[in-house]
C-alpha cells in the first residue's frame, strides 16, 4: 500500500500508524489473531496498519465496521489470493466482487433461509443421534472428532442430497479434500502465496478436489432429473434463475458447494467443540439450557427448539467468542475515507471480529462465556459479525446457526457428559478457525 498525495480538503492521507511491517507479524497472526489484533488496537488506536495474511488497514471500531460492511457494491474489488482460490474455486463467491457477486448471491442466498432450512431439522437430529448417540455410558471420546463426522454428514445430506447410495463416496471424498488443506505445508504455501501447481500440497489438493467435483456434478444432474432427495438444498440452487432467466452454470454451482462444505464444516466442528467446553465448564449455563429445553422434550419439533431464547443466546455467545473468521477482508476498488484517513484504491481493509467481539463497551467481561448478554440486548449487524457482513456475509450462516441449535438441543436433552481434561485450555488454529487445542475430551456420564 502506498501513501496517497495530500488532497485539497486537508484530510490526513498517510496510512494509519502500526507496527513495523515484518514477516514475523504474519507468523504471530497465524498463531493467535485474537491477542495480536487486540494488542495492536490498544497500542495504535481504532484504525491501524498491520501484517496478517496481507498488508492491511484494520479496525474493530463498531462505527468503522458499519462503514466497511455498508459500503456500496462497487466500492470493493476482487481480493484474489491463490491459496483460497485453489480451495474455493475461481467461480465461488469469495472470488467475486461488485455486481458479479451480487448476481450470484441472488441464486445462492435464498435456499439457505426460511422453509428450506426448517425442512432440514429432522435430518440434523437424525445425524446427531447417529454420531453422538453411538457412545454409551462410560465411553470417552474427543468432541472435535465426533463433531467432524456429524458436520460432514449434515452438509452432505441436507445440502448435497447424499443418500444411502452416495453417502459413503461423498464422505470419503470430503474427508480427503479436508485433509489436503489441513496440512500445515499447504497453509504456509497459501499464506506466503507460493502458487505453483507442481508443489506436492497443491497437487494433493487438486486431486482431491477433482474427485469431490465429480460427485457434485452427478448430484447436479440428479437434481435436474428429479432423482435427488427433495429436501436437498442443492435442488433449489439448480432450479433458481438470475433476473434474465438464466441458471447458474455448473462450474459456479460446484465451486460454491465446495465453499459451503469447507466453511460450514469447519464452523460446525469448532463451534460444537467450544459449546461442549463452555457449557460443561459453566454448570449454571448448562442447567439454564436444560431447564429451557425440558418442557419440549427430546423429540420436539426442531423449529420449536430454534425459537427458544436461551438456546439462541448460547449459540450466539459461542459464535461471538470464536466466530467463523477473525477478520472480514475487503480490497478497495476506489478510495475511501476511514477514521480520518484517506485510503487509496488497492488498500486492503480488515474489519476485525477479534477486536469488535471483545469490545468491553459492547460486551462487558468480553473473555467470559455469558449467554445472557444476548438476552439483555439486541446487537446491530455492525456490532456482531460472526458470519461477516454486507454483500459478503456468509450465505450459509443462518443454516449453521440452525444446525448448532438442533444439535445442541438433541444432545442436551438426551445425555450427560463430564470433561476429562481440566487443564488450562490451549487455543489453536485449525483450517482457519480457532478451536480448543485438546479437541475437548469428554466421558458419557449417562442418559439425562
Amino acid at each position: 500500500m502506498s501513501i496517497a498525495s495530500a488532497p485539497a480538503s486537508g484530510r490526513t492521507t498517510r496510512l494509519p500508524p502500526g507496527p513495523p511491517l515484518r514477516p514475523w507479524q504474519a507468523v504471530r497472526y497465524l498463531r493467535d489473531p485474537y491477542s495480536t489484533a487486540r494488542e495492536y488496537a490498544a497500542r495504535y488506536g481504532r484504525v491501524f496498519r498491520v501484517q496478517t495474511f496481507r498488508h492491511c488497514v484494520m479496525t474493530g471500531d463498531p462505527e468503522l465496521v458499519r462503514q466497511i460492511i455498508a459500503a456500496p457494491v462497487d466500492q470493493y474489488a476482487v481480493n484474489y489470493e491463490p491459496g483460497p482460490a485453489r480451495v474455493f474455486g475461481k467461480r465461488s463467491m469469495p472470488m467475486l466482487a461488485g455486481r458479479p457477486l451480487r448476481r450470484e448471491r441472488h441464486i445462492i442466498v435464498p435456499p439457505f433461509h426460511g422453509s428450506a432450512v426448517a425442512a432440514t431439522g429432522q435430518m440434523i437430529r437424525e445425524v446427531t443421534l447417529a454420531t453422538f448417540g453411538a457412545r454409551r455410558p462410560g465411553d470417552s471420546f474427543v468432541v472435535r472428532d465426533v463433531a467432524a463426522d456429524f458436520s460432514r454428514d449434515v452438509i452432505l445430506r441436507t445440502i448435497f442430497g447424499a443418500d444411502a447410495g452416495t453417502l459413503d463416496d461423498f464422505r470419503s471424498a470430503a474427508r480427503d479434500f479436508a485433509q489436503s488443506f489441513d496440512y500445515v505445508a499447504f497453509l504456509w504455501l497459501a499464506a506466503f502465496h507460493f502458487d505453483l501447481d507442481w508443489l506436492p500440497p497443491n497437487r494433493r489438493l487438486a486431486r482431491t478436489r477433482r474427485r469431490l467435483e465429480d460427485l457434485l456434478q452427478a448430484a447436479i444432474e440428479a437434481s435436474r432429473a428429479g432423482t435427488l432427495p427433495e429436501t436437498a438444498i442443492l435442488n433449489r440452487i439448480v432450479a433458481a434463475r438470475h433476473d434474465d432467466g438464466t441458471p447458474m452454470d455448473d462450474e459456479a454451482i460446484r465451486d460454491n458447494m465446495v465453499t459451503t462444505l469447507f466453511a460450514g464444516h469447519k464452523v460446525n466442528v469448532a463451534s460444537l467443540a467450544w459449546a461442549f467446553h463452555w457449557l460443561h465448564s459453566r454448570p449454571d449455563c448448562l442447567n439454564a439450557l436444560t431447564d429451557e429445553l425440558a418442557p419440549l422434550g427430546p423429540d420436539a419439533d426442531p423449529a420449536a427448539w430454534a425459537g427458544l431464547p436461551y438456546l439462541d443466546a448460547v449459540v450466539k455467545e459461542v459464535l461471538r467468542l470464536y466466530p467463523r473468521a477473525s477478520e472480514i477482508y475487503r480490497l478497495l476498488a476506489r478510495p475511501m475515507e476511514l477514521g480520518g484517513y484517506e485510503l487509496p484504491a488497492g488498500t486492503d481493509l480488515a474489519a476485525s471480529a477479534a477486536i469488535l467481539h471483545y469490545d468491553p463497551d459492547l460486551f462487558p467481561e468480553p473473555d467470559a462465556f455469558r449467554p445472557e448478554r444476548f438476552l439483555n440486548r439486541r446487537f446491530a449487524p455492525h456490532e456482531f459479525i460472526p458470519f461477516g457482513g454486507g454483500e459478503r456475509m456468509c450465505p450459509g450462516g443462518h443454516l449453521s446457526a440452525y444446525v448448532l441449535k438442533v444439535a445442541l438441543a438433541t444432545i442436551v436433552t438426551r445425555w450427560r457428559y463430564t470433561l476429562t481434561d481440566t487443564r488450562p485450555l490451549q487455543v489453536r488454529r485449525i483450517a482457519g478457525m480457532m478451536a480448543p487445542g485438546n479437541g475437548v475430551p469428554v466421558r458419557v456420564a449417562g442418559p439425562r
